[in-house]
């Protein structure tokens, strides 16, 4: 047999061949299965709802006995004592570049990502370690063949060796990266995982009977800051025109707050609106809500600068998500509540969303009399 030097190029040849086969395979399975590839992803949309036709599926056949459509199976219980519907396990699939997760009795989410640039640079490390290896296999592999012609026994035992310990490191590596690309919990959070940040929450009393009032929030977190001192609680004097005083005879125009909140806000439906159409948006929807020109005015002045030179901004008011995770408790209580919550996030492009009927969430301003609590503010990722 003819030494392998004499063929070295022919060899080099299938190996760089065997190399570019294999990148080849893995960027054809990255465009044609993104979903491989989950490092690092960045969330642009998700919506949850509630798919009801599962969780009716599992009660028919209860139903059906209860109300004396069906005959109960042989062998069964014919009793009164209420049976709860089965509860599917919580799943996970994915769909290209979407994720639907879900969750027992029927609930949804469904995430949308996209890309980010350590996505395709951790994907690119695991192609070229994946080379890297081949290569490296390749190159001990030849000395092995090598050492065996020359009947070189102390050269063919450290060539195996090398051989044997970069296929174990390079396995080692690709498994690793692989697992890391694969892991979900790489996944960019989305903010509504995550314990967030309400800014600049305050709250307006107006009262005709100038009476003391206490305020004291419920929250799901830990309160940041107040102003003035929350301590156990707020305890102040009201007045027709809003103006609050305290103990001491101090005067606020309102109480302020921001917390830590445990909040998953519903961004299924809401609007998205470029920047510099923003200011009319907000003037439009918080009118809607039930927020007089003047606190607006003051709501708008503090998010307009974080907004307008947004390409785009995705908005949804939040009422159950939020009044589960800060609720308000005054004493007495009042005749009227307008609570305005919004959450929004920067978009550089457009994202479709079902708009959110605003008129229906709040009383309108020709419903405010007797004694009115008023509060807004907001989160943003």
């Amino acid at each position: 047999m003819a030494p392998i030097s004499e063929y070295k190029g022919e060899y080099i040849k299938k190996v760089i061949t065997v190399i570019v086969i294999t990148v080849l395979f893995l960027l054809i399975l990255f465009f044609v299965k993104p979903d491989l590839v989950r490092c690092y992803l960045k969330p642009i949309h998700k919506e949850t709802g509630w798919d009801n036709s599962i969780w009716f599926e599992g009660l028919y056949d209860e139903v059906a006995v209860a109300i004396g459509e069906a005959t109960p199976t042989p062998g069964s219980a014919e009793t009164s004592t209420p049976t709860q519907a089965p509860v599917p396990e919580t799943t996970v699939e994915w769909n290209g570049l979407e994720k639907t997760t879900r969750g027992p009795n029927g609930s949804y989410s469904r995430e949308s990502f996209k890309f980010t640039f350590r996505s395709l640079a951790v994907f690119g490390g695991f192609i070229l370690t994946v080379a890297a290896t081949l290569a490296a296999i390749g190159f001990a592999l030849y000395f092995v063949i090598r050492s065996s012609q020359l009947k070189d026994q102390r050269a063919l035992a450290l060539s195996s060796f090398a051989m044997l310990f970069v296929f174990a490191l390079g396995a080692f590596g690709c498994v690793k990266i692989w697992q890391a690309i694969r892991t979900e919990s790489h996944v960019e959070p989305d903010s509504s995982y995550r314990e967030m940040c309400i800014h600049a929450p305050i709250i307006y009393l107006y009262d005709e009977q100038c009476r003391e009032v206490s305020v004291n929030l419920s929250i799901d977190g830990k309160l940041t800051h107040t102003y003035p001192k929350y301590g156990e609680g707020w305890t102040v004097k009201t007045s027709p025109d809003g103006t609050i005083t305290d103990a001491n005879g101090r005067k606020y125009e309102y109480l302020f707050w921001e917390a830590d909140l445990n909040m998953d806000p519903d961004t299924s439906r809401g609007f998205c609106v470029k920047g510099e159409d923003t200011a009319a948006f907000l003037e439009k929807a918080l009118s809607d809500l039930g927020l007089s020109d003047t606190e607006a005015n003051t709501f708008i002045m503090y998010w307009l600068p974080q907004m307008e030179e947004n390409p785009y901004n995705v908005i949804s008011f939040q009422t159950e998500a939020y009044e589960n995770a800060a609720k308000l408790e005054v004493d007495p209580l009042p005749d009227t509540i307008v609570r305005v919550n919004m959450f929004f996030y920067a978009s550089d492009e457009y994202v479709d969303i079902k708009e959110q009927d605003l008129a229906s969430m709040n009383p309108s301003l020709e419903e405010r009399e007797g004694f009115v609590l008023v509060e807004w503010g907001g989160e943003t990722v």
